[in-house]
């Protein structure tokens, strides 16, 4: 059995279905991995890094998720910070010896949207493919304007067939990154 503790937004908690629907609890329906769900909805991510940081982990758990950064983007957050707050995760991680997985941000369904999650991902990717496991779920969704807008509810937020999706997609990449220590 692997162990994850998932931090993040509402594309963790699996809005608008709630933590049975995301994407990580079809990683958990396998029984392979067992996950923790820490994803609030609305969460920037030093709200994420707090929370990371400030919740107690059982001693077992090696593991840690990250998936935010659309939130930043959304509330015009200066890609600075969100970088500089993804740095000082990734230091405080591996002061503790947690590994960490950052899940590149997804793009939406909205054209304006996606060119500032594409300078993140692409910052992300430059930043730190080298220190961390990055985890892309895109091609779980699609690139294209069509699939994209078929993915989602409102534009960022997925139907619960996409989360399927995601979750299955993610499951081998994930099992690979996890099995890495055993």
């Amino acid at each position: 059995m692997y162990y994850l503790a998932c931090f993040g937004d509402s594309l963790i908690q699996g809005f608008p279905f709630g933590n049975s629907a995301s994407w990580i609890a079809h990683l958990e329906a396998t029984q392979e991995i067992s996950v923790s769900n820490y994803g609030l909805c609305g969460d920037c991510a030093d709200d994420i890094f707090e929370r990371m940081r400030y919740r107690p982990l059982p001693e077992h758990i090696k593991h840690l998720l990250f998936l935010g950064g659309a939130n930043d983007v959304l509330q015009r957050v200066p890609e600075k910070f969100t970088m500089g707050v993804i740095k000082k995760m990734l230091a405080w991680c591996e002061a503790r010896g947690y590994k960490l997985c950052i899940v590149l941000p997804l793009l939406s369904a909205d054209a304006w949207l996606n060119r500032y999650l594409l300078n993140l991902r692409q910052e992300i990717q430059h930043q730190f493919g080298d220190t961390v496991y990055l985890l892309d779920l895109q091609p779980a969704i699609g690139f294209d304007e069509a699939s994209l807008s078929k993915a989602y509810l409102d534009g960022v937020h997925p139907h619960a067939a996409t989360y399927k999706a995601m979750g299955e997609y993610a499951l081998p990449l994930l099992r690979e990154w996890l099995s890495e220590d055993c």
